[in-house]
């Protein structure tokens, strides 16, 4: 037991380190670091940051600069309302961006978004299959 105690608290300890460079960098404006800071806002079970108003405010930053991956996650924030008052109309809003950035995740949740009526928005089967076409467009440009 006392090696995995050791082995723990030495992952702590390079978690530390690596949020505090990526805490850096992102305050001196790198969008990836931006990007990287909010989700350890969002996600953090380790160090004990966990702070989804913080990860709100990070990706928003970077979402605001064109991040694709940001703009999703905000987003779904949103949509959830995580960190911020829920908010579908914005959510929404940040999905077609990350959409129009190249993510055929967030055209797939919305196509799911509007075949389901999921966060109190009116289904449309035509809307979802839109949304659906554009994530399979995604997909042939990946591969």
């Amino acid at each position: 037991m006392p090696g995995k105690n050791r082995r723990r608290l030495n992952n702590q300890a390079l978690e530390r380190e690596q949020f505090q460079r990526v805490l850096r960098a992102a305050e001196r404006g790198n969008l990836e670091a931006q990007h990287d800071l909010a989700a350890f806002y969002a996600t953090d079970e380790t160090l004990g940051i966990k702070d989804e108003a913080k990860a709100v405010e990070w990706y928003t930053k970077a979402a605001k600069k064109g991040h694709g991956q940001s703009q999703y996650d905000l987003g779904f924030m949103l949509l959830l309302g995580e960190g911020t008052q829920k908010d579908v109309a914005k959510g929404l809003w940040w999905m077609k961006r990350a959409v129009a950035n190249g993510s055929r995740d967030a055209a797939r949740l919305l196509s799911d978004i509007y075949a389901q009526g999921l966060f109190g928005v009116e289904a449309s089967s035509e809307k979802a299959a839109y949304w659906e076409r554009g994530a399979r467009s995604r997909e042939s440009r990946i591969y």
